[in-house]
């Protein structure tokens, strides 16, 4: 395990007029989702799609079974 570390001692903070410090934003925010789903995204919700028709199938067994 490795030690604790300081990697920052002195933060970079904006001044304004409210009282609140602020850091600058980053260039990239790391939350912002691609633009668009990859090839392996459009395969895994084509599978997710199919995967409703068995589960169906099961509700009608245990519907059809409560019936008769």
């Amino acid at each position: 395990m490795t030690p604790e570390r300081q990697v920052d001692r002195d933060p970079q903070v904006l001044e304004g007029e409210d009282d609140v410090p602020r850091q600058p934003s980053l260039p990239r925010d790391p939350y912002v989702p691609e633009p668009g789903v990859g090839p392996g995204e459009r395969r895994a919700f084509r599978v997710l799609a199919w995967a409703w028709v068995p589960v169906a199938i099961v509700v009608a067994l245990v519907v059809w079974a409560l019936v008769s």
